[in-house]
């Protein structure tokens, strides 16, 4: 199935529906023939593809005894699932949606303006930029750090995937959190380089970043099309159009 049969939505949404099958124990024959579907409808539903109507979520969600507000948001996920763009609060519950779109990916390109990417930030310094920024309790930065440290996992995977990092100079030259913090995350750094699917690429000061704009991923897959995905403080947007790809390929 090609990826205009998919779009970030609809992928999410099957994730999580197959995530629901699999806490359960069940197996796609077991539940189709219970719902009286075909596994081929199961599976495409699981695969983002066509077949996910709010009455057949809901029903695939009333089998499991899924309630309340977890049914209610993954039933507001069908409603314009297929539009090319998503906007989503950049909190760790949506962060799900990332995640599952790093680790389906075979390359990413991560470019962060003022930080070391997230990808590649020690657990000290993901601490000290989410302390830094005054918006969360402790328990907060508790769970960021730890959402944060597991989406790490690419950088152990060696096959499947090629990693590359954009870093500005100055990036490296700044202090976050403490020297001894910063000497961490410059060894950690020196280290990931090592890796032969992973690859860092130091952006000269003298190099101007302004056309650059903020922090972005572009992310490509075998089966279905590439992903850009654009933060800010407080939200997450998803990209598909060709038109906004051919930006975000054009900048690397």
């Amino acid at each position: 199935m090609t990826g205009r049969h998919t779009t970030t939505r609809s992928r999410q949404l099957g994730a999580e529906l197959k995530r629901v099958r699999e806490r359960a124990g069940c197996n796609v024959h077991d539940l189709a023939r219970a719902l009286g579907w075909s596994d081929s409808k199961v599976t495409r539903m699981e695969n983002g593809q066509r077949g996910a109507s709010e009455v057949a979520v809901a029903t695939y969600l009333a089998y499991f005894r899924v309630v309340g507000p977890e049914m209610d948001r993954l039933l507001a996920m069908c409603r314009d699932i297929w539009a090319r763009d998503w906007l989503q609060p950049n909190v760790p519950d949506e962060l799900r949606t990332l995640t599952t779109h790093e680790t389906t990916a075979t390359s990413i390109h991560q470019y962060e303006p003022l930080l070391v990417p997230g990808l590649l930030q020690t657990e000290d310094y993901a601490r000290a930029v989410f302390r830094a920024t005054g918006r969360f309790p402790d328990e907060g930065i508790d769970l960021r750090v730890r959402i944060r440290l597991e989406r790490q996992d690419l950088l152990r995977r060696e096959f499947g995937i090629d990693l590359t990092f954009f870093i500005p100079e100055q990036v490296l030259r700044s202090t976050v959190g403490s020297p001894r913090v910063m000497n961490d995350q410059l060894l950690h750094l020196a280290l990931i380089t090592a890796r032969p699917w992973c690859t860092v690429r130091v952006v000269p000061a003298s190099f101007s970043l302004g056309f650059l704009g903020g922090p972005f991923e572009l992310m490509e897959y075998r089966n279905h099309g590439p992903v850009a995905y654009v933060e800010n403080q407080t939200h997450g947007l998803f990209l598909e159009t060709p038109d906004d790809i051919r930006i975000y390929r054009s900048i690397l």
